[in-house]
């Protein structure tokens, strides 16, 4: 005689009858919400934000609701479901999440569900990440479960990390995603990161600068800038002046050296940005008219003349961070001369917020 299929508790629970789970006015919010999705001029955002608030109000009660839209035909609204689902906090959306990362799912939908997962609190998550990490074959699906556990508690993985960012099975792209994440949860060790700062391998290098720019009080930035010196692939360089400019010991005169010498054009619009994070954490007057005089009139320029919308937002990024009068001139002239609406009003709303804070730091 053969055994039956093992029974999750958890997803039974689900099949109760409706009425014993039935909290006052969940059917007519849950009938609000779904009129919603079908309104005109209503964004996937805001049907979002609905089902992230319905999630959040009715916990348990609220998971079957949500369960029974993610056969939707529209990934979008699947995405929405599993992350909404995560708001709950409830063992039931576990269940649901878990039993949603596997290799044979759409990989959209078992992507979502490990990074909402990832999101939750209970500490347990993280054995089960390692554990379906481990059982996963070679492919996106294993690298979302690794970058996942990488944004979990440092304290939950420092058996882990340490050893298997030394280990010749994980490649070195997939090292560099590692220490990316880990230095963006900021709970990770220095000692674990800078180390690949001397690295051989440019990959690795890259997943080290990104992790430090995310790391100001290693205050690394003379370090960082001396080894942007010797990398000759200029991505590699715009990952290392991203890093110095977030040091809090990297100063103005610093930056603006490192710009004075670059010639490619994209890596020298993120030094360019880096100065501008530098600036503007100094009142040391000199280096704010510096800037003025000398990365204003190209920043603007940039922002006019490129037609890559990311070179526009990054020269944009580069004067809002300055927070100089100057930069905010130059941004007040680009939402005037630019063509395109919807640079003119980023501009606009950074120059804004830029005298918004001048007038907060005066009072």
């Amino acid at each position: 005689m053969q055994a039956g299929p093992v029974e999750d508790p958890v997803l039974t629970k689900l099949a109760e009858p409706e009425e014993l789970r039935r909290q006052p006015g969940l059917e007519d919010e849950w009938q609000r919400i779904q009129k919603l999705a079908g309104s005109k001029g209503v964004s996937l955002g805001k049907y979002f934000e609905e089902l992230m608030r319905f999630g959040a109000r009715y916990g348990a009660s609220a998971v079957p609701y949500m369960q029974a839209l993610l056969s939707n035909p529209d990934w979008q609204i699947r995405a929405a479901v599993l992350r909404a689902l995560g708001a709950t906090g409830t063992a039931e959306a576990q269940a649901i999440l878990k039993k949603t990362i596997r290799p044979d799912a759409v990989l959209e939908d078992a992507a979502q569900a490990t990074l909402t997962l990832g999101e939750m609190g209970d500490p347990t998550i993280t054995a089960w990440l390692r554990e379906k990490w481990q059982s996963v074959p070679e492919g996106d699906l294993k690298r979302c479960l690794l970058d996942t556990l990488a944004s979990r508690p440092y304290a939950q993985t420092a058996d882990f990390f340490p050893t298997l960012l030394k280990s010749s099975s994980l490649d070195s792209e997939a090292k560099a995603s590692v220490l990316s994440n880990l230095g963006f949860h900021q709970e990770a060790p220095l000692s674990l990161l800078t180390p690949f700062l001397g690295s051989k391998d440019e990959a690795l290098r890259g997943g080290a600068y990104d992790a430090l720019a995310c790391r100001p009080e290693a205050r690394l930035g003379s370090q960082l800038i001396s080894l942007s010196a010797h990398e000759n692939d200029a991505s590699l360089r715009q990952k290392a002046y991203e890093a110095a400019g977030h040091q809090l010991d990297t100063t103005p005169l610093e930056m603006a050296a490192v710009v004075a010498g670059e010639s490619d054009p994209a890596a020298r619009l993120r030094a360019e940005r880096a100065w501008g994070m530098t600036v503007g954490r100094t009142d040391n007057q000199e280096d704010r008219r510096r800037f003025d005089t000398e990365a204003v009139p190209r920043l603007v320029t940039e922002a006019l003349k490129n037609p890559d919308p990311g070179e526009q937002r990054a020269a944009l990024q580069a004067l809002a961070m300055a927070r100089t009068a100057g930069s905010r001139s130059g941004l007040e002239k680009i939402a005037q001369e630019t063509t395109s609406p919807q640079l003119s009003k980023l501009a606009a709303a950074m120059a804004k917020g830029g005298e918004k804070r001048d007038l907060k730091g005066k009072k």
